[in-house]
């Protein structure tokens, strides 16, 4: 009697991969077509004008800005291993995972899947589990979503010029929501099974912090590119918000590495043709200091880490052996 329920079951499992695959490969096709309409459409000598007038200053401060953002990201590890296994990993090993996995993850795509798999190797080391694993993750990427949540409900309340007048009802409407999820959380502990692994949320108060960090942390990913456009091109902070945030969400979807191509074309659409030779330089500075600076230290510290492991890995073997044959 229940094989049917785990054919049909398996059956909309594989349809809803295959359209979210088919709506990626569409997003994907349509960035293409408009990315190369764009960049026909920007003079090669503005683009290196552009670049070329990039002063050093803005380029340190993109780097301080995605200093912030990894850090709190760190932060937002460490809590969602403080909750899911207390005491069983250092909060060193916390941080360090959670800005290594971030850093790998943000350039190669596939977020749940390389952040996760990043995570393994690392905790791996203090004894846990995939599912402890797939717990901390779920925290943790809880806490990216309410920072997501909170920087959209702010801006709208705010009502940026892009919203044309109607961005407050929607702002109203999240504010509303965060405030009945602190009302939930705070009223008893909240679990959630998914079969064998039972995910626990936080607190009402850990919950309020986490928005606080979360705010903080993409509030600071986005300076790391607004940081880098000219004043002559710049929108106010708050209407260049929603821009950043609807780029970001979109290169998630489209499971491009890093969001390549469908990021760019939406920030580009969002300025005109005159702007876009400044924007594109700037682009290109974000994704040096943003991405491809923490991949590559992420990546050697997660090789110096995977090296000091198996070296202690041996030097354990070599005194049990000389211990057993003592």
């Amino acid at each position: 009697m229940s094989r049917p329920a785990v054919s049909s079951a398996n059956t909309s499992s594989a349809l809803m991969r295959w359209l979210s695959w088919g709506a990626a490969a569409a997003m994907l096709s349509v960035a293409a077509w408009l990315m190369h309409r764009y960049l026909l459409q920007i003079s090669w000598r503005a683009f290196a004008a552009a670049w070329s007038q990039l002063p050093a200053s803005r380029i340190a401060g993109s780097i301080l800005a995605t200093g912030v953002s990894f850090a709190m990201l760190a932060v937002f590890e460490m809590q969602a291993v403080a909750l899911t296994v207390p005491g069983r990993v250092p909060r060193s090993r916390a941080a360090f995972a959670g800005m290594v996995a971030n850093a790998l993850a943000n350039t190669l795509g596939f977020h749940a899947l390389t952040a996760s798999a990043t995570r393994f190797r690392i905790y791996r080391a203090s004894g846990l589990s995939a599912g402890d694993t797939a717990r901390i993750v779920g925290v943790a990427g809880l806490g990216v979503g309410l920072g997501f949540a909170v920087v959209i409900t702010g801006a709208l309340c705010w009502e940026p010029a892009i919203t044309q007048g109607w961005g407050r009802i929607p702002g109203l409407g999240l504010l509303g929501a965060l405030g009945t999820l602190l009302f939930w959380l705070g009223r008893q502990p909240r679990s959630l099974r998914i079969f064998r692994w039972t995910l626990v949320f936080p607190d009402a108060r850990t919950a309020a912090r986490q928005m606080l960090i979360g705010a903080l942390e993409m509030s600071a990913a986005i300076a790391a590119l607004y940081i880098l456009l000219p004043a002559s091109i710049a929108p106010p902070f708050v209407d260049f918000l929603p821009i950043y945030v609807g780029a970001v969400l979109a290169g998630l979807i489209s499971h491009a590495p890093g969001g390549l191509g469908v990021f760019e074309t939406i920030m580009l659409a969002s300025f005109t043709q005159a702007q876009r030779a400044d924007l594109l330089a700037a682009i290109l500075c974000y994704r040096l200091t943003y991405s491809l600076l923490p991949f590559v230290l992420g990546s050697l510290a997660l090789g110096i880490f995977e090296a000091r492991q198996r070296w202690l890995g041996r030097a354990g073997k070599g005194d049990s052996a000389q211990f057993d044959g003592g």
